[in-house]
């Protein structure tokens, strides 16, 4: 029985791609469920960039309410079709609560793609024992990259619910340095702490005294 994120992610993929890339999810979601190595699965999901069009996924309000509901806090609305695909792949696979899976997930890592990354990262708050995957999420939002920082901390619950103060508010201020909006980061605004209120008063501080505008979200946090 398919979990029911999967579930949701194929309702909405069935009426956005055309048969044949039906069929080549649909095959590769069954042969990942049998088991396949390692090597064999990030082909299949780099293979996906083949068969599924470079389009967003554009969610229906109905669609958003739903996911909304399957996960507080968890939006696909800035999702491709082809992290769609990449993330049901990731959903079909029979091991994902094994203590192994944790190692074998950060490995995928190693030779990713950006997009492949950020398709790795979207899946998240998807996974069983989401604790295991705590270092892989804050690594995500170290990154230069914006689109592989964004698939980390926004539109998910994953780092409001598991990162602890240190991480959350690096993150927080990783944010503001890169103009990603705190809007896109569900509880940024229920996590506010001294330390964190110190931290982005030194940031504002750094960037008076380079001549540097200071982000207008800065006043969500201090105000």
């Amino acid at each position: 029985m398919i979990s029911p994120y999967l579930a949701f992610l194929n309702s909405m993929l069935a009426g956005r791609v055309n048969a044949t890339a039906q069929e080549f999810i649909q095959r590769t979601q069954d042969q990942i469920a049998t088991g396949v190595t390692d090597d064999r699965f990030t082909q299949l999901v780099a293979l996906a960039s083949r068969h599924v069009p470079r389009q967003m996924l554009n969610p229906t309000s109905a669609e958003l309410e739903q996911a909304a509901a399957l996960i507080s806090g968890w939006s696909p609305k800035a999702w491709s079709l082809l992290d769609t695909v990449r993330v049901s792949f990731i959903l079909a696979r029979a091991d994902l609560a094994e203590p192994a899976f944790a190692q074998r997930f950060n490995q995928w890592f190693r030779f990713a793609d950006e997009g492949e990354s950020c398709a790795y990262y979207r899946a998240l708050c998807l996974l069983p024992e989401p604790q295991q995957h705590i270092w892989r999420a804050a690594e995500g939002c170290r990154t230069n990259m914006r689109s592989v920082f964004a698939a980390v901390a926004c539109d998910s619950p994953y780092p409001f619910l598991y990162f602890d103060d240190l991480a959350w508010n690096q993150m927080l201020l990783k944010a503001l340095f890169i103009g990603e909006p705190l809007q896109h980061i569900y509880g940024f605004n229920l996590r506010t702490t001294a330390e964190l209120i110190t931290m982005v008063n030194d940031y504002v501080d750094e960037r008076c005294s380079a001549g540097r505008d200071i982000p207008a979200d800065v006043r969500l946090l201090i105000g």
